[in-house]
């Protein structure tokens, strides 16, 4: 039992020393499992395959997700945030089933709660905060930042990823493991002409919107604040997006888009991983 557990710990001090900061966006768990379907259609991620979501936990109960960005910060949405009591917010990265104490998994809490000061509950524009943890997260196979859009990145007509805890439907209770919903990003008329109705609710400088009502996917409930994410060139992995509303679920939705809030978030956080600045 002593050497089994002494191996052990050398096996996770060498994990932990492998990575860094400037390792974002990279899914060490994947080549391992992709050939593994487990379930039909893909909804159900794998476990470890999305490292840098983190489920926000609010009196012990799953209410958000949100993205690592460096060792010391987690962004989400500012409709997440129901206090500025940081020990209110507790994350939970590296975990796969909400229900389950997982090995992998790490438990955060909160230094500071940053939403944005230009939220607008009503028009829900600028719905992104920033949340400090009160120690630096350790950086594992299942625990790794995604990296940042630079200010000038386009996504349309690129195939989208978002993952999340939240419901399959409007009501519906959350999912026990975390999902994951392949999406196309629309172009920016197609955007605004989705959502003309709603007037000047939405901004396209500062939102994306990814999904078609035909194909039915979308995220939903218990998914606010989580990734929506798209693989550059360099085949890692980029925070486009974060989830913010929609009409209804399985519609497709509208998402902060994060690289307009660049500048926002390096006043804060100081630096941000694998990007330019």
């Amino acid at each position: 039992m002593m050497i089994i557990t002494t191996i052990l710990c050398i096996l996770i001090v060498f994990a932990n020393a492998r990575w860094t900061e400037n390792d974002c966006g990279k899914r060490p768990i994947e080549p391992f499992l992709a050939n593994n379907n487990t379930v039909v259609g893909g909804i159900q991620a794998m476990r470890g395959d999305w490292p840098w979501s983190c489920s926000m936990r609010y009196n012990g109960r799953h209410i958000c997700g949100g993205s690592l960005i460096n060792t010391n910060w987690i962004i989400s949405a500012a409709h997440c945030v129901t206090s500025t009591l940081p020990t209110a917010y507790i994350w939970y990265c590296g975990g796969h089933e909400l229900q389950v104490n997982e090995t992998y998994t790490q438990v955060v809490h909160t230094k500071r709660v940053i939403p944005h000061s230009a939220y607008d509950s009503q028009l829900i524009r600028n719905d992104i905060a920033l949340f400090e943890l009160i120690s630096p997260i350790v950086l594992t196979d299942y625990v790794l930042p995604v990296c940042y859009p630079s200010i000038n990145d386009a996504y349309e007509h690129e195939i989208s990823m978002a993952t999340g805890w939240g419901t399959p439907i409007v009501g519906g209770n959350l999912s026990n493991v975390h999902m994951e919903v392949e999406m196309p990003i629309l172009t920016d008329t197609a955007c605004k002409d989705k959502y003309r109705q709603f007037g000047n609710m939405l901004d396209i400088t500062t939102q994306i919107c990814a999904g078609r009502k035909e194909e039915g996917k979308d995220t939903c409930q218990g998914d606010s604040g989580g990734p929506l994410i798209v693989r550059h060139t360099d085949n890692d992995w980029y925070l486009i997006g974060l989830t913010s509303w929609g009409l209804g679920c399985g519609e497709g939705g509208v998402y902060t888009r994060t690289s307009a809030y660049r500048d926002w978030v390096l006043s804060y956080t100081g630096s941000l991983p694998n990007s330019s600045v």
